[in-house]
Protein backbone atom coordinates (compact mmCIF):
# COMPACT_ATOMS: atom_id res chain seq x y z
CA UNK A 1 0.00 0.00 0.00
CA UNK A 2 3.00 2.30 -0.39
CA UNK A 3 2.99 5.06 -2.45
CA UNK A 4 5.04 5.71 -5.11
CA UNK A 5 5.14 9.78 -4.91
CA UNK A 6 8.61 11.19 -3.06
CA UNK A 7 8.15 10.69 0.41
CA UNK A 8 7.32 13.97 2.54
CA UNK A 9 10.55 15.60 3.98
CA UNK A 10 10.49 16.34 7.63
CA UNK A 11 9.18 19.82 8.04
CA UNK A 12 6.46 18.70 5.54
CA UNK A 13 5.30 16.00 7.91
CA UNK A 14 5.68 18.68 10.63
CA UNK A 15 3.20 20.43 9.13
CA UNK A 16 0.64 18.38 8.02
CA UNK A 17 0.60 16.79 11.55
CA UNK A 18 0.35 20.23 12.88
CA UNK A 19 -2.59 21.04 10.77
CA UNK A 20 -3.94 17.34 11.20
CA UNK A 21 -4.11 18.26 14.73
CA UNK A 22 -5.63 21.96 13.99
CA UNK A 23 -8.72 20.10 11.66
CA UNK A 24 -9.47 17.65 14.44
CA UNK A 25 -9.67 20.54 17.38
CA UNK A 26 -11.59 22.60 14.98
CA UNK A 27 -13.91 19.49 14.31
CA UNK A 28 -13.82 18.69 18.16
CA UNK A 29 -14.86 22.40 18.78
CA UNK A 30 -17.59 22.25 16.04
CA UNK A 31 -19.17 18.81 17.69
CA UNK A 32 -19.38 20.57 21.56
CA UNK A 33 -20.55 23.89 20.19
CA UNK A 34 -23.19 22.49 18.45
CA UNK A 35 -24.06 19.95 21.06
CA UNK A 36 -24.02 23.02 23.29
CA UNK A 37 -26.91 24.86 21.22
CA UNK A 38 -28.61 21.69 21.62
CA UNK A 39 -28.44 21.59 25.21
CA UNK A 40 -29.93 24.70 25.17
CA UNK A 41 -32.66 23.50 22.91
CA UNK A 42 -33.27 20.43 25.50
CA UNK A 43 -33.30 22.67 28.47
CA UNK A 44 -36.65 24.25 26.64
CA UNK A 45 -37.82 20.66 26.54
CA UNK A 46 -37.41 19.21 30.47
CA UNK A 47 -41.14 19.54 30.42
CA UNK A 48 -41.06 17.05 27.72
CA UNK A 49 -38.65 14.17 29.87
CA UNK A 50 -35.77 15.49 27.59
CA UNK A 51 -32.46 15.48 29.76
CA UNK A 52 -31.78 18.50 30.70
CA UNK A 53 -27.75 17.55 30.85
CA UNK A 54 -25.79 15.28 28.04
CA UNK A 55 -22.26 15.11 30.07
CA UNK A 56 -19.03 15.22 27.80
CA UNK A 57 -20.27 15.89 24.29
CA UNK A 58 -17.71 13.94 21.86
CA UNK A 59 -17.72 10.64 24.03
CA UNK A 60 -21.29 11.05 23.92
CA UNK A 61 -21.48 11.47 20.12
CA UNK A 62 -18.98 8.71 19.57
CA UNK A 63 -21.26 6.00 21.49
CA UNK A 64 -23.61 6.67 19.68
CA UNK A 65 -22.89 6.66 17.00
CA UNK A 66 -21.25 3.68 16.96
CA UNK A 67 -23.90 1.93 18.69
CA UNK A 68 -26.26 3.59 15.77
CA UNK A 69 -24.17 2.01 13.49
CA UNK A 70 -22.89 -1.10 14.92
CA UNK A 71 -26.26 -1.97 16.42
CA UNK A 72 -25.61 -4.23 19.71
CA UNK A 73 -21.77 -4.37 21.41
CA UNK A 74 -20.05 -5.52 24.28
CA UNK A 75 -18.80 -2.80 26.25
CA UNK A 76 -15.22 -4.13 25.25
CA UNK A 77 -16.21 -3.58 21.53
CA UNK A 78 -17.70 -0.46 22.06
CA UNK A 79 -14.74 0.99 24.18
CA UNK A 80 -12.43 -0.46 21.27
CA UNK A 81 -14.19 0.62 18.24
CA UNK A 82 -14.58 4.56 19.79
CA UNK A 83 -10.67 4.18 20.95
CA UNK A 84 -11.75 5.37 24.06
CA UNK A 85 -10.96 3.87 27.70
CA UNK A 86 -13.13 1.11 29.44
CA UNK A 87 -13.52 3.15 32.73
CA UNK A 88 -15.11 6.36 30.22
CA UNK A 89 -16.96 4.12 27.93
CA UNK A 90 -18.76 2.61 31.06
CA UNK A 91 -19.32 5.94 32.58
CA UNK A 92 -21.31 7.19 29.58
CA UNK A 93 -23.26 3.84 28.95
CA UNK A 94 -24.48 4.17 32.69
CA UNK A 95 -25.85 7.61 31.92
CA UNK A 96 -27.44 6.22 28.62
CA UNK A 97 -29.14 3.65 30.50
CA UNK A 98 -30.22 5.56 33.04
CA UNK A 99 -31.49 8.40 30.55
CA UNK A 100 -33.41 5.31 28.89
CA UNK A 101 -31.25 6.11 25.71
CA UNK A 102 -29.47 3.11 26.12
CA UNK A 103 -30.43 -0.85 27.25
CA UNK A 104 -27.76 -3.68 28.73
CA UNK A 105 -29.11 -7.04 26.53
CA UNK A 106 -28.20 -10.28 27.44
CA UNK A 107 -26.46 -12.21 24.88
CA UNK A 108 -28.44 -15.13 23.14
CA UNK A 109 -25.49 -17.12 22.66
CA UNK A 110 -23.84 -16.80 25.91
CA UNK A 111 -25.49 -15.65 29.09
CA UNK A 112 -22.02 -14.32 30.84
CA UNK A 113 -22.05 -11.55 28.16
CA UNK A 114 -23.59 -8.13 28.28
CA UNK A 115 -24.47 -6.56 25.38
CA UNK A 116 -24.99 -2.68 24.94
CA UNK A 117 -27.80 -0.64 22.08
CA UNK A 118 -29.43 2.21 21.80
CA UNK A 119 -33.21 2.01 22.52
CA UNK A 120 -35.62 3.81 20.39
CA UNK A 121 -34.99 7.16 22.16
CA UNK A 122 -31.77 7.26 21.99
CA UNK A 123 -31.77 6.27 18.21
CA UNK A 124 -34.23 9.30 17.78
CA UNK A 125 -32.00 11.34 19.53
CA UNK A 126 -28.79 10.51 17.72
CA UNK A 127 -30.17 11.34 14.31
CA UNK A 128 -31.08 14.61 16.15
CA UNK A 129 -27.78 15.45 16.65
CA UNK A 130 -26.13 13.78 14.09
CA UNK A 131 -28.55 16.04 11.38
CA UNK A 132 -26.92 19.16 13.34
CA UNK A 133 -23.60 18.41 12.87
CA UNK A 134 -24.33 17.22 9.65
CA UNK A 135 -25.66 20.80 8.50
CA UNK A 136 -22.78 22.40 10.41
CA UNK A 137 -20.24 20.15 8.25
CA UNK A 138 -22.19 21.08 4.84
CA UNK A 139 -21.59 24.79 5.92
CA UNK A 140 -17.74 24.34 6.44
CA UNK A 141 -17.58 21.89 3.21
CA UNK A 142 -19.13 24.38 0.68
CA UNK A 143 -15.89 27.04 1.43
CA UNK A 144 -14.29 24.61 -0.39
CA UNK A 145 -14.04 24.05 -4.32
CA UNK A 146 -15.86 20.73 -5.73
CA UNK A 147 -12.31 19.64 -6.12
CA UNK A 148 -11.19 20.50 -2.74
CA UNK A 149 -14.12 18.53 -1.12
CA UNK A 150 -13.61 14.95 -3.31
CA UNK A 151 -9.92 15.52 -2.06
CA UNK A 152 -10.25 16.09 1.10
CA UNK A 153 -12.83 12.95 1.47
CA UNK A 154 -10.63 10.89 -0.66
CA UNK A 155 -7.90 11.44 1.80
CA UNK A 156 -9.74 10.94 4.94
CA UNK A 157 -11.09 7.51 3.20
CA UNK A 158 -7.46 6.62 2.72
CA UNK A 159 -6.16 7.45 6.10
CA UNK A 160 -9.04 5.59 7.61
CA UNK A 161 -7.75 2.51 5.67
CA UNK A 162 -4.53 3.18 6.74
CA UNK A 163 -4.95 3.28 10.07
CA UNK A 164 -7.40 0.29 10.19
CA UNK A 165 -4.48 -2.07 8.79
CA UNK A 166 -1.61 -0.49 11.33
CA UNK A 167 -4.51 -1.11 14.50
CA UNK A 168 -5.12 -4.38 12.85
CA UNK A 169 -1.34 -5.31 12.65
CA UNK A 170 -1.03 -4.45 16.88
Amino acid sequence: MKSDAKLLSDSQLSLLVSNAICVTMSLKNLLEDELTLLQKYFDEMKSAGIPNHIPEGALFYSITSSLYRKGNLTMGELSKSISAPMSSTTRMMNWLVDKDYAARLSDPDDRRIVRVALTDEGRRLHEYIESHIIKRIRETMQLLTKEEQTSIIHIFEKLSQVFNIQEAKS
